[in-house]
């Protein structure tokens, strides 16, 4: 199922559009590309419903600032505006006693609480801390990658999950809204924030399609997947 998941991923910045772009294109199979789809807008302006939203986050789950104030103005009820922070803090204190490590995925389900229902049909919130709290991460050379990374195979076994045990009732993950990760706070630049991305999406691809590899990974394997920031012919 995960391997059907349509991707939106949208910024306001031309400069990270045109590195998303340039990477994808140079890095990411046609599989993946036929399911990404990059817009220029701000979330409030995104014009469609999506099961899943992905939260940049910090580690403690506060929605309050950022995007993820963005988030909360949306989704959560104008009279309760702390209630996506909430729902948030108690899905990581019952799977992580309270902090969720940088660079991990936890889906935070809105069905049967205040945030849901809400303008953009969204069902789940993918919490993707990029720090532990508000600063840069600039010096962290693979936080994007390991973020993206988790948030696919998250997805991906909760689909898995939802498509062999239906008496869970748990909604399957159909399509996701994503903008750049630790690109604002973080100090993380466009070019790493979208080659690290595209990297993560094109390796995951490899990794689901190839099993008998990846499960068996050996360290002549590991090396040909190359350095995350690696430079490629575009740079110049």
């Amino acid at each position: 199922m995960a391997h059907l998941v349509k991707f939106t991923l949208f910024a306001r910045s031309e400069d990270l559009l045109d590195e998303w772009r340039q990477n994808f294109q140079a890095l990411a199979p046609p599989e993946v590309l036929d399911r990404v789809t990059i817009i220029q807008n701000s979330f409030e302006d995104l014009k469609t419903s999506f099961d899943c939203i992905v939260s940049p986050a910090n580690s403690f789950g506060r929605f309050d600032g950022g995007f993820d104030q963005v988030l909360s103005d949306t989704l959560a009820p104008a009279d309760d505006p702390t209630a996506l922070t909430r729902t948030a803090q108690t899905i990581l204190y019952s799977q992580w006693l309270g902090y969720a490590p940088p660079g991990t995925c936890t889906l935070i389900p809105l069905q049967n609480t205040p945030c849901f229902p809400n303008s953009f049909n969204c069902k789940y919130i993918a919490l993707c801390p990029t720090m532990r709290i508000p600063a840069s991460v600039s010096w962290h050379k693979e936080i994007v990658y390991n973020c993206v990374w988790s948030l696919l195979a998250q997805i991906y076994r909760h689909n898995d999950l939802a498509e062999k045990d239906p008496g869970l009732g748990l909604s399957t993950i159909t399509s996701v809204a994503m903008t750049g990760l630790a690109t604002g706070i973080g100090c993380v630049s466009n070019k790493i924030c979208a080659r690290q991305t595209a990297l993560a999406f094109a390796h995951f691809h490899d990794s689901v399609s190839h099993p008998e590899k990846w499960s068996n990974l050996s360290w002549r394997d590991i090396e040909e997947l190359g350095s995350l920031n690696r430079r490629l012919p575009m740079d110049g």
